[in-house]
This record gives C-alpha cells, structure tokens and sequence, in this order.
C-alpha cells in the first residue's frame, strides 16, 4: 500500500518552500516523511523556487496545485474576465466560484477555468517536464470539487499530451478520527468543509466515470487533511493513521496525507496579503506544528509500524 505524505503551497517564497522541503529525505539537508508537494505555479517567486525541486530525488512527486482563488493567474488576463481583477488577480473566492460555478453564466466560467489550468499545468510542465508522464492534479482550497473547476481538471488531466497519474479527491472517512477518540478536536468549521466536499464529490464522481480517465479507486487515494487542517499534529496524525491505513486496505487503494508544513514569514509575503483569511492561515503558527509532524519520530514510528504490518511504502 503506497502512502504519500503531501504539503501543499509548494513556491510561495525561497524561504518557505525550504521550510517544505526541511522535512522529506528526499531533499538535500532534510528529514522526515514528506514525499510529494504541491507546486504553485501562480506564484511571482515559482521560478525562484523551482531549482530547489533540482536538486532532490526524482522519487519525490511533484503536483500541480491548481489555483483560482489567490494571487495572479497564469493564463492572459484579458480571457479571464469572470475569474480575475483588473490587476489579474483572482477575485471570486471559494464562495464566489462555487455560487457561479451553477449560475447562468457556469459555460463561460468553466472555459475560462480550463484555459487557466492548462496554463498553470503547462507551466509547471515546462520546468519539471518529467511531470507531463506522471501528472498529478489538486486544487488550493479544495476548490477542484466544485463542478465548474471540476470539469476543468478533468479537461487538463485528458489533455494527450500528459499521462494522468493522480487526481486529489478531498473526501475524507471521518470513522478513523471517532475511532482514535480524537474527532471531538476536529474543528467545527471543518466539519463544514467536510460535508459540503462529500456533497460536491456525489456529483463529480459521475462526471470522472464519464470522463473515460478511469476509475475513482485507480486514479486517487483515501485522503486525510480536512478535518485536521492546521492541526495535522503528530499526536493526531499518529492516532488515526491505522484507521485511515485499514480503510485504504480496504478499499485497495493508496492513502494521501495532506500538511502545510511551509509557513510564510510575514503577510506582505502571502500571495495576495489583502486576503485576511489566507494571510492567516499562510502565516499561523499551525504551520509549523505540521513541519514539526512531519519530521518526528513518533509520526515515523506510526508510520514503520503500517510498514511491518500492511507492506506501507512511501
């Protein structure tokens, strides 16, 4: 059973992303699980970030994070007009997208989105080209389930010039965190978050069958990292992952777990420093409570005990 442990908001700034990568062995210098990250390739500093990706393992996965709710857009601006600002800036938000994603003008929402995720995929494609023979999608914010941006994934994931090897679909099992006693911590605003994924994902798992790219257990795994979101410490993490490990044997699938492991030093930094909420969660100190996960030994002893008992592997 393959399991990855995943940060996202891969190419903020320099400083950042060598924080994200302090925490896999698969980058000089660093220690810890980590095993694949999410790149953004919205962001000004990606090309000041990249090289830092040159230098580790080629066992280290690379994902594309989608992004159409901070900070610039990588397509022409002037195709955007529903999606950004005057300044290029994206402007909807999680809400917004969501409220136009079935609103009256959901073609041309989703056209533009596609142009946008093809651009960003292209990009990040053009630096890593080994990511054109193992594609692997995802979306900041989570904001890949809602339909319109849905449809745009999945139109970026057929394009014949990549090989779509994994799509993040944030549905988690909540039963492991009752299980280990600790879903009473999980956050109430999470549990939100949670309810509306799997409500958005019982309609996008009809358009994925469609789509001819496969089955859902073939092209994803079991994920964890809603409920827990900036608080994936190692006293949780550890407590639930033989639950999520057993739903992942299961299911015969794989299992995904999600940390933001890369705190951003200061807002005038963040993608977009006028988004409050972004700028929060980018700078607060539970980023660096999932740095800490990643790299301690209890985290690694949770996870050589799944190696002993299902075959893990990294």
């Amino acid at each position: 059973m393959s399991v990855i442990f995943t940060a996202d908001d891969f190419g903020i700034t320099p400083e950042q992303s060598r924080r994200i990568l302090e925490c896999s062995s698969m980058a000089p210098g660093g220690k810890g699980l980590l095993s694949s990250v999410s790149v953004l390739a919205t962001s000004p500093r990606f090309e000041e970030c990249a090289p830092l990706l040159d230098a580790c393992s080629d066992e280290l996965r690379i994902s594309v994070h989608l992004n159409f709710v901070e900070g610039p857009c990588a397509a022409n601006p002037e195709d955007l007009p529903l999606l950004v600002d005057e300044k290029g800036f994206f402007k909807l938000g999680y809400g917004g997208l969501l409220a136009a994603s079935v609103g009256p003008r959901s073609a041309e929402l989703e056209r533009e989105l596609t142009l946008e995720a093809k651009a960003q995929a292209a990009r990040i494609v053009a630096r890593f080209p080994r990511a054109a023979r193992h594609l692997r999608l995802d979306g900041h914010q989570h904001t890949q389930l809602i339909p319109a941006v849905f449809r745009a994934m999945l139109a970026t994931a057929a394009d014949p010039a990549y090989s779509l090897e994994y799509l993040r679909i944030p549905v988690e099992p909540a039963g492991p965190a009752r299980a280990a006693g600790v879903a009473a911590s999980v956050k109430p605003v999470n549990w939100v978050k949670h309810a509306l994924l799997g409500t958005l994902w019982s309609r996008d798992r009809r358009m994925l069958e469609a789509s001819g790219l496969g089955p859902y257990e073939d092209r994803s795994a079991v994920f964890s990292g809603v409920l827990f979101s900036g608080q994936m410490d190692k006293a949780r993490v550890s407590a639930v992952l033989p639950g999520l490990a057993e739903e992942a044997r299961r299911r015969g699938m794989g299992l995904e777990l999600l940390f933001h492991p890369g705190r951003v030093d200061a807002p005038e930094h963040c993608l977009n420093p006028s988004l409050p909420g972004f700028v929060e969660f980018s700078c607060g100190e539970g980023r660096d409570i999932e740095h800490e996960a990643l790299r301690s030994a209890e985290l690694a002893a949770a996870f050589g005990a799944l190696r002993d008992e299902h075959g893990a592997v990294a």
